[in-house]
C-alpha cells in the first residue's frame, strides 16, 4: 500500500462507508455480507453492590453500567455478528459473573478471555474450573506483579499449562513489551499469543519509528503470534481521537506488512472507544484501510482469523 496516493483513496473510502451507512439500511461501518466478530469488548456494572476494580469512579466516561443490552445496540447498528469478551477485572469471581451475564445469548457472546493470577498457587485450580466452560478460551496477561521479576518459575509453569490445554494468551502491552512476547513465543511455540491494540504504542499521525517497526517484524516472525487491530482511538494520544485515516495508516501499514492477512484480528475495545469517538467511526477507519486489500483479507480480519485463533465454532 503506497503513502500519499493510497492515503487519498482511503480517505475517500472512509467517507463512502460513513455516508452510505447513513443513507441506507445497511449497518454503518459494516462490510456488506462480511460477518464481523469483535474480539475485544468489556462488560461490567459499576453500580453492582460489590463495585468494580476497573474503571475508577473518577472516569466520567467509563464508570457506568456496560451490559449486554448496551452492546446489543452496538451490534445492531454496526452489523456485528458475535463477540469475544475480554475480562477487565482482576477479581477472580468476576470471570464467572461475566459468563453468567451472557449465557442467555451464546450466538452473540461466544467466548471469554479471562483474568487469572498467573504465577499464583491457585492458578491451575482456577484454570481447570473455568476451562470446563467451552466459552472460556484463554486468559489475558495485563498486570505485572513483581515488575522486572515477573517471569518466575511459577509464571512459566502456568503459561506451560495454558499451552498444554490449548488455550490462548492475550497480552496487553502496558506492563509488558514486544520483547516479552518474543520470549514467551520462543519458549512455547504452540501457545497462541495475541498482542492487543496494535502493540499499545501511542499513535501520533507521523511515520512509524524504525525501532518499533523492527520489533513488530521480529515478533511477527513467530508464527504463534498474532496482532489485534483494536483500540486505535484509545491509542491515538488525543481525545477526541482524530477521524482521518492517514493519521493511523502508518501504524496499520507496519502491522499488516509484518503479520500479513492471516494473523491480524479485529477488535474494538468498546466501551473504551467512547473516549475517542463512536464505535462506527473507528470501525469505518479500520475497514477503509483494509478494503483495498480485497474481500478475502476483510473476511480474515473480521472473522476467519478470530475463529482460528480462539478455536471458535
Amino acid at each position: 500500500m503506497n503513502n500519499s496516493s493510497a492515503g487519498n483513496l482511503l480517505v475517500l473510502l472512509t467517507s463512502v462507508v460513513i455516508l452510505s451507512g447513513c443513507a441506507t439500511n445497511t449497518p454503518q461501518g459494516a462490510p456488506d455480507g462480511i460477518p464481523i466478530i469483535d474480539t475485544h469488548i468489556h462488560l461490567y456494572d459499576a453500580h453492582r453492590a460489590s463495585g468494580v476494580d476497573w474503571p475508577p469512579a473518577s472516569d466520567k466516561v467509563l464508570f457506568r453500567s456496560v451490559l449486554p443490552e448496551h452492546y446489543d445496540a452496538i451490534c445492531r447498528a454496526n452489523g456485528i455478528s458475535a463477540t469475544v469478551i475480554v475480562e477487565a477485572s482482576s477479581r477472580v469471581e468476576d470471570n464467572q459473573w461475566v459468563l453468567d451475564l451472557v449465557k442467555h445469548n451464546p450466538q452473540r457472546y461466544i467466548a471469554l478471555v479471562g483474568s487469572l493470577p498467573i504465577g499464583s498457587d491457585q492458578f491451575s485450580v482456577l484454570l481447570e474450573r473455568y476451562a470446563k466452560d467451552h466459552r472460556y478460551v484463554g486468559i489475558r496477561m495485563r498486570d505485572r506483579p513483581g515488575g522486572e521479576d515477573f517471569f518466575t518459575d511459577a509464571v512459566w509453569r502456568d503459561l506451560a499449562l495454558l499451552s498444554k490445554k490449548g488455550l490462548v494468551l492475550d497480552v496487553l502491552l502496558a506492563n509488558f513489551t514486544l520483547e516479552d512476547v518474543i520470549t514467551i513465543a520462543k519458549r512455547f511455540p504452540d501457545l497462541k499469543i495475541l498482542i492487543n491494540h496494535v502493540t499499545g504504542l501511542t499513535i501520533t499521525g507521523k511515520a512509524a519509528e524504525a525501532d518499533w517497526s523492527k520489533m513488530v517484524s521480529k515478533a511477527a516472525k513467530h508464527k504463534n503470534v498474532y496482532c489485534k487491530v483494536s483500540g486505535i482511538f484509545q491509542r491515538s494520544g488525543q481525545m477526541p481521537a482524530p477521524k482521518e485515516l492517514p493519521y493511523y495508516a502508518p501504524i496499520l501499514e507496519v502491522v499488516y506488512k509484518a503479520f500479513g492477512e492471516d494473523r491480524i484480528i479485529y477488535g474494538s475495545n468498546w466501551p473504551v472507544t467512547d473516549r475517542g469517538g463512536t464505535y462506527t467511526e473507528q470501525l469505518a477507519i479500520i475497514r477503509a484501510f483494509f478494503a483495498p486489500e480485497g474481500e478475502r483479507t476483510l473476511r480474515k480480519l473480521f472473522a476467519v482469523n478470530a475463529r482460528k485463533f480462539y478455536g471458535l465454532k
